[in-house]
């Protein structure tokens, strides 16, 4: 099924789970001109959403990317959104294999999208945020061949000692009440710690964002916020300790990794300090392009931010010079060069970036005001 709104297909898509059992449910959205294969795309650019939410939450952002010429896809992993059967479903992941069925079905969408454009050589990008980056993380290594660029949004690096004790404490658990069982203590251990690190907050979900209204919108969607099961925390501590093996076990490929995070974001740590240990462990193997960007002012969810557009604006124009400086001569890189160039200027970036001020309401409205103005502008003249 396919839609269309403000001159962007959103498709609904759905494959088999590498569970055996499951269909996975995805999205992808693009412009009627790369629908039809009248223009090419710029690349593909997979999200992998995080825990406990769904992929149509990036519907805003896959539009942004979409305009300028990317094919945008992602899916519901396995216990979430509507791949999930029922309500019951929502946050399990199998206690055995869970990790690498969340990996399998990651790769099953970038199969079925990249099976649209056979022969064209369609560069791609990887996005992760959250949980997402973790999945993204452990990616890279197996499916490198194919990732051009990657973007880690929101990640932190645990200590493995750390994902060891949570992974050995969900098996126990599951051992005596089965790995549906929804534990509270797993659950304050995890993502429950994090809401007590912002101080004034309205309620324990504010690490989220900085902006009421998606806290409340995320309560009150009944796709978002559902408790891990032990199997979901197991599959989920698999990951983290694997990323931080990965590092040490796989040297020597080269991969451009953006890393973006919210200054206040309490996954990535005190002013993002987790987030650059994880940047300065692909420098230690060897990756010669990896970037940081914290934004002051933002906590977890920097895509739903008051200043997002400044993010929105970072990774897609990263993305893009990195695209054009690898595949020049593709044809979809140099129509959109065209089309829709992108302001982004290595040599004006640190390595380290920290960005400040963007988060300021009024700075932000102005902005997406100003863009609303273009492409009214735009819309009329066409």
């Amino acid at each position: 099924m396919a839609s269309a709104d403000q001159g962007i297909i959103r498709e609904e898509v759905e494959y088999p789970s590498s569970d055996g059992k499951t269909q996975i449910k995805g999205l992808v959205w693009q412009l009627p001109e790369v629908a039809s294969g009248t223009v090419p795309p710029r690349a593909v650019f997979q999200i992998v959403h995080g825990m406990a939410e769904h992929i149509a939450r990036y519907d805003e952002f896959a539009r942004y990317l979409a305009r300028r010429g990317f094919v945008v896809c992602g899916e519901d992993h396995v216990g979430h959104g509507r791949t999930a059967a029922a309500a019951d479903d929502l946050g399990h992941i199998p206690l055995e294999g869970g990790k690498d069925i969340l990996l399998a079905d990651v790769d099953g969408m970038r199969r079925l999208v990249d099976g649209r454009y056979d022969g064209c050589s369609t560069p791609y990008v990887l996005f992760g945020h959250s949980m997402g980056s973790f999945i993204a993380r452990a990616y890279l290594p197996r499916h490198r061949p194919w990732v051009d660029a990657a973007i880690l949004c929101g990640t932190g690096h645990p200590s493995k000692a750390t994902s060891r004790l949570g992974n050995a404490l969900a098996h126990l658990i599951a051992r005596f009440k089965g790995e549906r069982h929804r534990s509270k203590l797993l659950d304050r251990m995890g993502v429950g710690a994090y809401g007590k690190r912002i101080e004034g907050a309205r309620m324990p979900l504010d690490w989220l964002c900085t902006d009421p209204a998606v806290v409340d919108a995320y309560r009150a969607d009944p796709l978002c916020g559902a408790m891990f099961t032990v199997g979901g925390y197991a599959a989920l501590t698999d990951l983290t300790e694997e990323v931080v093996d990965f590092m040490h076990a796989a040297p020597g490929y080269q991969v451009p990794v953006l890393f973006v995070s919210g200054w206040d974001d309490p996954v990535g740590g005190d002013w993002g300090k987790s987030m650059l240990t994880a940047a300065e462990l692909l420098r230690a193997i060897g990756m010669r392009d990896v970037r940081t960007i914290r934004y002051k002012g933002m906590r977890h969810e920097i895509l739903n931010e008051p200043g997002r557009a400044f993010a929105f604006a970072d990774i897609a124009g990263w993305a893009e010079a990195r695209l054009a400086a690898r595949y020049p001569e593709h044809e979809g890189q140099r129509h959109w060069a065209e089309a829709c160039p992108t302001a982004w200027q290595d040599g004006e970036k640190t390595r380290d970036e920290v960005r400040e001020g963007c988060n300021e309401r009024a700075i932000a409205d102005a902005l997406f005001a100003q863009a609303a103005q273009a492409a009214q502008t735009e819309e009329a003249a066409s």
